[in-house]
């Protein structure tokens, strides 16, 4: 073997050894689940953002073990403040977690003040630390040597919630010197004071969210006396659970609906409206885990705590599965971290969150620890990322973008990123698969606006003369073929078998009398267009364009749209045949199903139209979609009581009292079926169990 044989061979060797390396040198295991939500909300594996680097107790720090530590709170030089509340001190640390000094007593005209029971903490922008004790029903203002500069107490005020008890359980101060101060039991938002500790008012108070139950109970109580209705549920807007002001000056919040799980954290302008919203004006999201039922308990995410970084991140703190949902400022989900348990990057009681830059600190009160997560390499790509891409530098954004697809092609972000970039290059096609894959409707419409004008310039000649050709030919054809009838003969005219289910369609008022009068309904014909009406179901949920489809496409229940419409088509037929036994109607099983199949064609012939113009309009031209819906809609309606009246030679008004019957026949049958199968399943369990007892005993 020759030297370089032997050097091409080594080389190879080693470039196949180190070969995953390349690939996955980044990518780092956690351990806990990691995962991510795909574009139908379904949890999914992901990559990893953030790792836990380290747990730090307050003995590994070398200042002793913390003590039910409540909060903490990172100042604008990057110090660590620790609110250990057992010990009754606030440990200060810079933040590299090299210890910087306590203060473990307040001090007050030379007199020692003793914390009483501290649960948040605040520093501004001058250094004054700001500690809310709900215990002492104050919030303390000391300066950095714990000498108290002022407190701030229940304010005195005209306004009736002002009045109610004072228990400030989180605090945060902003560039102004402005004092949000949140209190137990306080429904109309956070205590504003001014740095003279004068009260101001409230602020971002959150609204009572409107349920079936609430708007039943609103009902009752116009029904029912004042003193009944004193007794009922009250409804009160959520209390805000943790406050934090961002970089940007805006004030954030979490809080925790019981009832639905919908806008938890929000971020509020000055005149306390939220404007955190998610893919467009007014919208928000579910934020932190989907809520799932484990038997008969629902599991939803209960936050704690909320912080936002110098970048605009905003991480949230759920208590209840002990994680961090990381989230940018258009509210896209981007990380998921933590967990409840005993092992590293997990935790049994957290209670706070911060960063410093991108660094995440967890605080657990029962471990007493602080979990530091640093971003990955992933991590690191998404945020440079997602920084670039909220400043609208798409083009910038586009290689890391790649990058962070090539790491994880399940990451939804990238595909929008990168499908904005390629907009933006006028490669509409790419882009149309990266939104497609992002489920970005919006981008999608987008890109295929751009799309379709491209084609119609380059196109426009040969599309205006085809069209034209088309009409003329049309003409000609119906001049050449269109024999010409006298009066006699058309008023003799005589439909063909064939051709009454289109005869009906366009003539619903007397098409109908005919074909009773006639008798030349088809059984086949009409249990054709009750498949057709299945198989169109089924187009329409497959085919319809993406940017009107809401439909899972690679998930479809075949018997479901079966049951949906061929079974449902027969309940009706036999609900209406049993309703007009008892009024006297005329119509037989038999010709109801006919005369209601032959009332279906215009409803699945607007469908089909539907499907073929959602794949060609934009969003922004949804309106004639919705205006094609409304005319099959209205013409089913007109075909289908003509068709019901001249069945049963009924009366209209008797037609449309049968027709409402009818419908709610269709409920008592579904309602019959269901108790039936409860009970033949109840039946089946019974007789299982007896076997099972009699062969345990045999």
């Amino acid at each position: 073997m020759t030297r370089k044989r032997v050097v091409v061979l080594v080389t190879t060797l080693l470039l196949i050894l180190n070969a995953p390396l390349f690939g996955f040198a980044n990518m780092i295991e956690v351990p806990y689940y990691q995962y991510n939500y795909d574009i139908y909300n379904w949890d999914i594996p992901s990559a990893a953002g953030y790792y836990p680097a380290e747990v730090l107790s307050g003995k590994d720090l070398g200042v002793g073990n913390f003590s039910s530590p409540r909060d903490m709170f990172v100042d604008d030089n990057n110090n660590i403040y620790i609110l250990d509340a057992g010990n009754d001190r606030i440990v200060v640390f810079d933040k590299d977690f090299n210890f910087k000094k306590q203060i473990d007593k307040f001090t007050q005209n030379g007199q020692k003040v003793k914390m009483v029971d501290p649960s948040g903490i605040s520093i501004d922008k001058n250094g004054l630390i700001y500690v809310a004790d709900k215990g002492a029903k104050c919030v303390f203002v000391v300066n950095q040597d714990g000498q108290i500069i002022s407190k701030i107490t229940k304010p005195k005020s005209d306004l009736v919630a002002a009045n109610k008890d004072f228990v400030p359980i989180k605090v945060a101060v902003d560039n102004a010197g402005v004092v949000y101060v949140l209190s137990l039991g306080s429904y109309e938002g956070a205590l504003m004071f001014d740095s003279k500790n004068n009260f101001l008012g409230f602020f971002g108070s959150n609204k009572v969210v409107v349920t079936l139950q609430l708007l039943i109970d609103r009902i009752w109580k116009k029904i029912l006396s004042k003193e009944q209705s004193s007794s009922m549920v009250r409804y009160l807007p959520t209390e805000l659970a943790s406050i934090d002001i961002g970089d940007d000056g805006f004030i954030y919040t979490c809080s925790n609906y019981a009832s639905v799980s919908v806008g938890e954290l929000k971020k509020l302008n000055f005149l306390g409206k939220n404007i955190l919203w998610y893919k467009k004006k007014d919208q928000t999201r579910d934020f932190g885990d989907l809520p799932k039922y484990y038997g008969k308990r629902l599991e939803d995410s209960y936050f704690v705590d909320i912080n936002v970084t110098k970048d605009g991140f905003i991480n949230a703190l759920d208590y209840e599965r002990g994680r961090v949902f990381q989230y940018d400022q258009n509210a896209n989900l981007l990380f998921i971290m933590g967990g409840k348990a005993d092992q590293m990057g997990t935790f049994r009681d957290p209670v706070a969150v911060e960063s410093i830059g991108n660094t995440i600190l967890v605080l657990d009160q029962q471990k007493a620890t602080i979990t530091v997560f640093k971003e990955t390499k992933f991590g690191e790509l998404v945020h440079k990322a997602t920084v670039l891409y909220n400043d609208g530098k798409y083009d910038e954004a586009k290689q890391l973008w790649e990058q962070v697809n090539k790491m994880d092609c399940n990451y939804a972000l990238a595909h929008v990123g990168l499908g904005k970039a390629l907009l933006r290059m006028n490669r509409y096609s790419d882009a149309l698969k990266h939104f497609r894959l992002a489920n970005d409707k919006e981008g999608f419409s987008e890109a295929k606006e751009q799309l379709r004008n491209d084609f119609l310039k380059r196109n426009f000649g040969i599309i205006a003369t085809g069209l034209i050709a088309l009409i003329i030919l049309i003409v000609v054809l119906r001049r050449r073929f269109k024999k010409q009838k006298s009066v006699d003969e058309e008023y003799t005219r005589k439909v063909s078998k064939e051709k009454f289910p289109i005869y009906t369609m366009f003539h619903p008022f007397k098409g109908f009398e005919e074909l009773k009068d006639e008798k030349k309904g088809s059984v086949l014909i009409a249990t054709i267009i009750v498949l057709l009406y299945f198989i169109v179901a089924i187009i329409h949920r497959q085919y319809t364009g993406f940017i009107f489809n809401p439909y899972r496409q690679d998930r479809i229940n075949v018997i479901s749209i079966f049951s949906s419409t061929v079974v449902m088509f027969f309940f009706w037929v036999l609900s209406n045949w049993s309703v007009s036994t008892l009024t006297e109607g005329e119509g037989t099983f038999q010709e109801i199903w006919i005369f209601s199949a032959y009332a279906l064609l215009p409803y699945i012939i607007c469908n089909l139209i539907y499907v073929i113009l959602s794949n060609i309009f934009i969003m922004e031209e949804g309106m004639f979609l919705t205006f094609i819906n409304i005319i099959g809609m209205s013409w089913l309606i007109i075909c289908m009581l003509n068709a019901i009246k001249a069945v049963h030679q009924f009366s209209f008004g008797k037609t449309v009292a049968t027709v409402v019957a009818s419908l709610i026949g269709i409920a008592v049958i579904i309602f019959i079926m269901i108790l039936v199968f409860t009970l033949f399943a109840q039946l089946f369990g019974f007789i299982q169990s007896i076997y099972n007892e009699l062969i345990l005993r045999m």
